[in-house]
């Protein structure tokens, strides 16, 4: 496990542990390697602070803790300590010294032999443990493997299910080792993780996860749909892994099934005696997850048929902060939405290999209480889809992955986003909310990263800790960039509405955004997600920022050479989403109009238009830059003259000495999140300067606004993220080091503590 040193905004100290350095980040929190009172190296997980402060978070925290510490020691790494009732929670366990899984098999290859039997038996064993205590790890996958000096070990089980809980609502699981139930957004239990556990596996024996890698999209397809790949593995190992990677998660072992096979090594087709005096079955033959070989049901299993299904989570950063956009959603296909009652996965979930952990296409399926009311749902589409960006941890991977909501009214608005073509009705007319001749307040819960730094530097750093408190009392884009965003629409919406602001949703999702690959089956399923955000919207006030980067990076264009894809391909994908969007009276619509010299003036009026400017309510700039407001508002009325000179005459280019009818010229807002300084010009020389990335000495600029003072200047928004980095930053240079900063930048859309300070310090105008 890498090793780094603490940043500026970490703590030195939680409880009575002193902190000695970063071992990762997840979805739930940092993790550190530390130093007890008597010395001993441990590892502390410091819980983020949007958890922390749920008001059942601590309860369900320390139920969950509790659980966690009566699981074995002997293969897995044991919690040993807890605060829930502090002014920062924290999880302590064992520090495992050694590299991981993925770390061995990238380093010296796949596995063989017995080494390859004895990891698969060692991870039995401590699944076994894991669901004894009532526990279900959700995340098993190759970096979750250390192989330590007295044998391969688990770690992050135990409270790896808690962002799944109120607190956030999103589905744990790393896309490549997920089972299909999670993928679907369905209970989880003990199953998952054994559908997990045959995945690593076979990634041990083959180097490759097997159902491949790519876009996430067309992967989650592959593990739903797709058989596996099991190069490397042979004889009754294979059969074991081939049995636990069923889509069906009750035709799979359990963890005891699964030591009692690789305990007695037995050849496949014949049988041994199992724990109880019973013929423990050949793979072909193995009990349904849930039941132990000797028939009764394996602790955890009747607790997980009764999980909670999945809402929404934090939005991970996308490319209005610098970072690369990344997949979109995917299409499930036909398979019809599975269901649990409350039992045990024997009792309560059956089904075929058709899905998810579901039926197959057209299977009814009742299951237990409640098994009628979704019996009526079989035969929808389950859209499944991929996080556009997974923060990755040593300690952990957190992905969103979720279904489209189920097409019913959200109490007290319209349906809306239905589209006007298919329904022979035009869409209302709309209300841009920035237009109002009444004053405008925007509305969003406080920055996150800002408010969690300005708790940490409370007592030791207090002028630092109050400028983060006025940081995050900034009115900021709210992201949806993950497939589950209702919960947090609707949060959002019902907050707006009660404090009477705007809201503004930064959405940033589209497949093959940012010159990534997309599948055929994936803009389908992005088109209905945003028919179900413009649902949860309904006719409340809002403000929509579609797609940073959609209009710079075109697939067919010199900014994206090798992507598939045409502009017009690119064009009609927005002006459809711009047209589900607009069918909302209170929703204004902005789409991406990029900076200047960046491609130019001309070419994104070319694009704009193609876009369908003409329905939207304008465009935006500078998300991706630093240019002084001035210079932002000068470049967007060059270009909204450039368009209004081109919708009226049908022409290709933008005289400078046209007549323009300020009518025909799009209006537009302005990014001033990040530009109080203007743009960076270094003064060292590099190959490649990227004055976009990290750009020192840079600060917050003017606060959210409608008065402008312009006519064609609808607002000032925070649109991209103060305090998050753009990425590694190299400037053309060989190492990990920014050579301008002196340090390694954390990746990209990771909140920056040293970053926010300097430039909540540098806002023009100043932080009040």
């Amino acid at each position: 496990m890498t090793l780094e040193v603490l940043r500026d905004g970490d703590p030195g100290q939680v409880g009575p542990y002193t902190l000695l350095g970063r071992l990762g980040e997840g979805g739930m929190g940092v993790v550190y390697l530390a130093r007890d009172p008597a010395g001993t190296r441990v590892a502390v997980k410091l819980l983020h602070a949007r958890m922390d402060a749920h008001p059942d978070f601590r309860r369900r925290f320390a139920r969950e803790v509790a659980a966690a510490q009566r699981v074995a020691r002997f293969c897995t790494a044991p919690v040993l300590d807890a605060d829930v009732e502090g002014r920062l929670a924290y999880l302590v366990t064992e520090y495992v010294e050694g590299p991981s899984l993925k770390e061995a098999v990238d380093v010296s290859g796949p596995l063989r032999g017995s080494a390859l039997d004895g990891l698969a038996a060692s991870m039995a064993m401590a699944l076994r443990a894991i669901h004894g205590a009532g526990v279900v790890h959700r995340d098993l996958k190759p970096s979750n493997v250390l192989l330590s000096q007295v044998g391969p070990k688990v770690i992050d089980f135990g409270i790896a299910w808690l962002a799944d809980s109120e607190a956030s609502s999103t589905v744990l699981g790393t896309p490549a080792y997920m089972s299909p139930e999670q993928v679907s957004g369905d209970a989880v239990g003990p199953a998952s993780d054994i559908f997990s556990w045959g995945c690593t596996v076979a990634f041990a024996a083959a180097g490759a996860p097997p159902f491949g890698s790519g876009s996430v999209p067309a992967l989650l397809l592959r593990i739903v749909h797709d058989p596996p790949s099991l190069n490397g593995l042979a004889g009754p190992l294979r059969d074991l892994v081939l049995a636990s990677l069923s889509k069906n998660p009750a035709s799979r072992p359990t963890a005891q099934t699964l030591m009692d096979h690789l305990s007695t090594g037995i050849p496949h087709g014949t049988t041994a005696t199992g724990p109880r005096g019973t013929n423990a079955p050949s793979p072909g033959g193995l009990p349904r997850a849930g039941a132990a070989s000797g028939g009764t049901a394996e602790p955890g299993a009747m607790r997980a048929a009764a999980m909670p299904t999945p809402g929404t989570g934090p939005a991970v950063p996308g490319g209005a902060d610098g970072s690369t956009g990344g997949g979109g959603a995917g299409t499930h296909g036909a398979a019809a939405a599975g269901t649990h009652g409350v039992g045990t996965h024997g009792a309560g979930n059956t089904g075929g290999a058709g899905g998810a952990g579901a039926h197959g296409p057209g299977s009814a399926g009742t299951h237990g209480p409640g098994g009628a009311v979704r019996e009526a749902r079989v035969g929808r589409r389950k859209l499944l889809a991929a996080a556009a960006a997974l923060v990755v941890a040593v300690a952990g991977v957190s992905a969103a992955l979720a279904m489209r909501e189920d097409p019913v009214t959200v109490t007290g608005k319209p349906p809306a986003g239905t589209s006007p073509s298919a329904t022979g009705t035009p869409p209302p007319a709309s209300r841009n909310p920035l237009r109002s001749t009444e004053p405008v307040t925007f509305y969003a819960p406080e920055e996150p990263g800002a408010a969690r730094q300005a708790a940490l530097w409370k007592d030791d750093r207090p002028a630092d800790a109050e400028l983060m408190r006025r940081l995050a009392r900034v009115p900021h884009a709210i992201r949806l960039n993950q497939p589950e965003v209702r919960s947090k629409v609707d949060a959002t919406i019902t907050g707006a509405e009660q404090a009477g602001g705007v809201p503004v949703f930064l959405i940033s999702y589209m497949p093959g955004n940012e010159c990534h690959p997309a599948t055929a089956s994936a803009m389908p399923a992005y088109q209905e997600w945003l028919t179900g955000i413009a649902r949860r919207i309904g006719d409340a006030k809002a403000v929509v920022i579609l797609e940073p980067g959609s209009l710079v990076r075109v697939p067919g264009t010199e900014q994206c050479p090798e992507q598939e894809g045409t502009p017009e391909q690119r064009y009609q994908d927005l002006r459809q989403a711009v047209q589900t969007l607009k069918a909302n009276p209170g929703t204004a619509v902005y789409l991406d109009g990029s900076q200047d010299f960046w491609p130019g003036t001309e070419i994104m009026a070319e694009r704009l238009i193609g876009a369908g400017i003409d329905r939207a309510d304008g465009f935006f700039v500078n998300t991706g830059g630093h240019q002084r407001t001035d210079k932002s508002v000068e470049y967007g009325k060059a270009l909204s003259a450039c368009i209004g000179v081109r919708l009226k005459s049908g022409g290709t280019t933008c005289p400078q000495d046209a007549d323009v009818d300020p009518a025909a010229m799009p209006h537009f807002v302005v990014d001033t999140s990040r530009n109080g300084q203007g743009s960076w010009a270094p003064k060292k020389h590099y190959e490649d300067p990227q004055t976009w990335c990290n750009p020192p000495g840079r600060g917050v600029g003017d606060r959210p606004t409608t008065e402008t003072g312009e006519e064609l200047v609808d607002a000032y928004l925070w649109i991209a993220r103060a305090g998050t980095s753009s990425g590694r930053c190299r400037r053309g240079t060989d190492g990990e080091r920014d050579p301008e900063r002196g340090v390694v930048s954390p990746p990209s859309g990771e909140w920056w503590a040293d970053l926010a300070l300097e430039r909540a310090r540098n806002a023009d105008p100043p932080l009040s």
